[in-house]
């Protein structure tokens, strides 16, 4: 029990153990005045101090609680910068992969293009060659025939 708890109740035991006034009525006491001035005197020499522990703990109190909540904000704030960072991130990822499907599929196409003229071109050189080729042998077939009939 404190001692501020101490003096209320001896003021309060002394306005209990005070005697009724005559013809008085319901609830009039005679109490020791002095007695009851001194415990309350007491009480007040002591509430200043009592006061100015409990404005202490109140302001720490406001302070740890400001403190918590700047912490939690600039934690809110870090987390929320950190998500829409990996959302950026995923975003551009995702981009990048569908312009290197975009560039892959262009290379294939471009890659199976050239193959295809490639194939072309060398079906007419190759059609060409033998159709010389051909020649050639038609020439030599005649010239054959020519020195046969000469020489017979």
């Amino acid at each position: 029990m404190t001692e501020v708890e101490r003096l209320l109740d001896a003021l309060e035991e002394e306005i209990r153990s005070g005697k009724k006034a005559v013809f008085s009525g319901a609830g009039l006491k005679l109490v020791d005045e002095f007695k009851c001035l001194e415990y309350i005197n007491q009480i007040r020499n002591m509430l200043p101090s009592t006061l100015s522990e409990a404005r202490v703990v109140l302001q720490d109190k406001s302070d740890i609680l400001e403190n918590a909540k700047a912490n939690a904000a600039a934690v809110m704030e870090s987390a929320r910068r950190q998500a829409q960072a990996l959302v950026d991130e995923h975003e551009i990822v995702a981009r990048a992969q569908q312009e290197a499907q975009g560039i892959r599929n262009e290379a294939l196409g471009y890659a199976d293009k050239v193959v295809s003229d490639t194939y072309k071109y060398l079906c007419g050189m190759t059609d060409d060659a033998y159709a010389k080729l051909n020649e050639a042998v038609q020439a030599v077939i005649a010239t054959r025939r020519e020195l046969d009939n000469k020489m017979r």
